[in-house]
């Protein structure tokens, strides 16, 4: 062959692989996974800026658990409403776009607030256009993956939304609200949100693609699907209650609890939990890989088993910081499980027209009573008793966790 034809094919190869790069699948993963990290950003935020908001406003720790509780409480009423509206009427793109315009308008709206009322009425309005996102956007990427590719899919989202929320999102908090106020740090989200508006707009679409065209026959035939779901379901949303009482109370008091107890700067403190971000990302994309070669339930409860080591580390460990550093990082890995138990087993337990709604029962179960009570409770503990009390409050929820995960039914790996 001359070197002009191999020249001609290499080109052509070249070309092909740069067209299976951009295919729609992988459009379609990396604007859904920048969404779910920006939304999981923004909800994040009240967290980091803890201290901040604390010396702004003279709050106590409950005063600020009720900033993320009742942003929970229109997260999980907004994400079961736009669930079963997204079900009942097949609309993706067409309510995710709206909702991120809206969340940009909240987002810029933080530079009026002059008050702790302003500032909840705020978030509260914020947690209305959050909440339909995420079970719309994890609808989307069920509907429109591969079968083959759904665990990586997953992985890949749930890896981009911690190296987005939890690695640059304590460093980027922190020092804009440490430079010009904690106003700035609220309006980190406003653009991203209005990009995201016009990728979703451009680049998405509305319905189910030739991706899952062989899904029904898998899933009709998946013996997790006959196999107890209610139970599944029942087991998942129990998991999610006691697994965001561990999230929500860690990401709103872990800040604080290093700032006044163990002496940190508020900088220090951003830099120290940024690292959790990176666990985030491993265990992210590691365990709901893992889940597709030893299984659903035994990756599950791995991922539980790391989480007692968090707060146990707060509270035991008086060494060097870097050790610390480094059980935070292994404990923090469990957040993997996240879309294991809220999207992956409560999508294999339903049909494909409730997975939208079966998702946002789930997610809105651990958003009210983790996102709503957790914080309340937490604030009202450390009030009472210290910094400390919240994180015995943790270990328990781990525990209930790791209990409830055994009871998991699964179809047998291949």
């Amino acid at each position: 062959m001359t070197g002009a034809g191999e020249a001609v094919i290499d080109g052509a190869a070249t070309g092909k692989s740069r067209l299976a790069l951009w295919s729609y699948e992988n459009r379609m993963v990396l604007v859904t996974s920048l969404v779910i990290s920006f939304v999981a950003f923004d909800r994040l935020s009240t967290g980091y800026i803890g201290p901040y908001l604390i010396k702004a406003f003279d709050l106590s720790n409950t005063e600020l658990g009720a900033l993320y509780s009742i942003q929970a409480l229109t997260v999980a009423l907004a994400g079961f409403f736009f669930g079963k509206l997204s079900d009942a009427t097949g609309w993706r793109k067409r309510l995710l776009v709206p909702m991120l315009i809206v969340s940009a308008i909240c987002s810029f709206g933080s530079l009026l607030v002059q008050s702790y009322l302003m500032l909840l009425i705020l978030r509260l309005a914020m947690g209305g256009a959050l909440g339909g996102m995420a079970p719309v956007t994890q609808s989307i990427l069920s509907s429109q993956s591969s079968p083959t590719r759904m665990g990586t899919n997953i992985g890949i989202q749930t890896l981009l939304m911690f190296l987005v929320s939890q690695m640059l999102g304590p460093i980027i908090f922190t020092r804009l609200a440490d430079h010009w106020g904690w106003q700035a740090a609220y309006l980190a989200s406003c653009l991203p949100f209005l990009l995201l508006a016009l990728a979703v707009g451009r680049l998405l679409r509305e319905g189910a693609t030739d991706t899952r065209s062989p899904a029904p026959d898998i899933q009709a035939a998946s013996p997790a699907r006959h196999r107890a779901p209610t139970r599944n379901i029942w087991i998942c949303i129990g998991i999610s209650s006691c697994f965001m009482l561990w999230l929500v109370i860690h990401t709103t008091f872990l800040p604080l609890y290093l700032v006044e107890v163990r002496g940190y700067a508020p900088t220090e403190a951003g830099s120290v939990l940024s690292v959790l971000g990176i666990a985030g990302c491993v265990g992210g994309l590691g365990l709901p890989m893992l889940s597709d070669r030893i299984g659903r339930r035994a990756a599950l409860m791995l991922g539980m088993a790391l989480a007692l080591v968090v707060p146990l580390a707060a509270l035991f460990w008086t060494g060097a910081p870097w050790i610390l550093s480094v059980l935070l990082f292994a404990g923090w890995m469990s957040v993997g499980t996240l879309p294991i138990y809220a999207v992956v087993v409560p999508g294999e337990s339903v049909s494909p027209e409730k997975v939208a709604a079966t998702i946002a029962l789930t997610v809105g179960a651990g958003e009210v009573v983790g996102g709503v009570v957790g914080p309340l409770f937490a604030g009202q503990m450390a009030d009472s008793f210290g910094l400390a009390a919240p994180f015995w409050f943790t270990t328990v929820a781990a525990a209930a966790c790791l209990l409830l995960t055994a009871g998991i039914k699964q179809a047998r790996m291949a």
